[in-house]
């Protein structure tokens, strides 16, 4: 009876609402029909993009540099989502070795964990990345509301879309307007959330790194000189960490190299359309759509930074652990383990922008400096 019970009450830190999310961009492992997932996926966005693009090259001259600034801080994030389906396609492999792994983990470990970590990381990431894809989901009919709130200017004979588009048709007519209208909206708001489920994914991923490193943290603070066995599981458990986090790398890095160059240059439009908000004569709805969407872009960035700051603080956790224990009084064989624990520990367990800069907090505070100075040169130009 107790066996029953243990497994009944047994969780993994695998979190529904990204496995939903995945399932519902295809991706998540067992997926049926995957292919057409893709199809569907890639003809859509790049048949968007095509007519956004379009739109921009055939008004570059007729259209005012702030309403250029506008359309391309639409069009970028689509163009970000195109990078982020095809990098997953791509090392689709180690996403599946990824859950896989998790699944086991917690079956696995579940034994030391004593202090019910599993269980409380579980909970956790289901709320936080619940969270994260409701605001995604927030986002965009925030969005289309200051969007449609800002009147059309008299001289103008087009009605207004929510994303410019040079469609090859006339949209100014009824019932077609609406239609498109209702496309757009349903289809920003499916991009949305699925440009949001890979910040979920991420956090999903790096609370199961840092609720099993807890788990390590206690043995390590439990263990005595004695325990031979423990200290060489405490070893070969640290190196199963460390691989799962260079498969994390594996499938982020050019994930975040992407977006950092995007979200730089997003924030720099947005803040540019925000503060150029101020001068209109429909202020408010301009300045509630740019602030929006600012915040969405620069929120996005901010996870993937805490996301390599909270690995590099749980790997200083390790280093603590270690420490703290009477590694001196060990055998010369077992306390030169500890002691190379401790110096791997010391490299921390990096997520990095396409392998050149570390994903830290720092790197978060560098990013909106830059896009401060480049806002700064778009307002000297307009």
């Amino acid at each position: 009876m107790k066996e029953i019970s243990r497994d009944m009450t047994l969780r993994n830190t695998i979190s529904r609402s990204v496995k939903y999310g995945l399932s519902f961009v295809g991706i998540w492992p067992g997926t049926p029909f995957p292919a057409l997932y893709k199809v569907c996926w890639f003809t859509s966005l790049v048949t968007v993009q095509f007519h956004q693009y379009s739109y921009m090259a055939k008004h570059f001259k007729t259209d005012g540099f702030v309403k250029l600034i506008d359309c391309l801080s639409v069009s970028l994030p689509y163009s970000l989502l195109i990078v982020k389906f095809i990098v997953t396609w791509i090392n689709h492999s180690a996403l599946r070795e990824m859950i896989s792994t998790m699944e086991e983990d917690c079956v696995k470990y579940a034994v030391l964990d004593t202090n019910n970590l599993i269980s409380k990381t579980a909970d956790f990431s289901f709320r936080l990345t619940s969270t994260i894809s409701f605001l995604y989901l927030f986002a965009p009919s925030m969005y289309a509301a200051a969007s449609f709130a800002i009147p059309r200017s008299n001289d103008s004979v087009d009605r207004q879309l929510l994303v410019n588009m040079d469609l090859p048709f006339d949209t100014n007519q009824s019932p077609t307007y609406e239609l498109v209208v209702a496309i757009q909206v349903v289809f920003q708001t499916m991009a949305s959330y699925a440009f949001g489920i890979f910040s979920a994914l991420l956090m999903m991923v790096v609370l199961h790194i840092g609720c099993h490193i807890d788990i390590l943290c206690n043995v390590l603070a439990n263990i005595s000189s004695r325990d031979k066995g423990l200290l060489r599981f405490v070893t070969l458990r640290h190196q199963e960490i460390i691989v799962f986090v260079q498969r994390i790398e594996k499938l982020f890095t050019y994930i975040s190299l992407f977006q950092l160059i995007s979200n730089t240059l997003l924030t720099c439009c947005a803040g540019f359309l925000a503060i150029t908000s101020l001068k209109s004569e429909y202020g408010l709805p301009l300045l509630f759509k740019s602030s929006s969407f600012y915040v969405a872009i620069s929120f996005e960035i901010y996870i993937y930074c805490f996301a390599g700051e909270y690995l590099n603080v749980k790997s200083q956790m390790i280093i603590d652990a270690a420490y703290q224990m009477a590694w001196y009084n060990l055998q010369p064989t077992l306390s030169r383990q500890m002691i190379l624990l401790i110096l791997r520990s010391q490299k921390g367990l990096p997520l990095t922008f396409g392998k050149f800069s570390p994903l830290s907090l720092e790197s978060f505070a560098k990013i909106m400096k830059a896009s401060a100075s480049y806002m700064s040169v778009l307002l000297a130009m307009s």
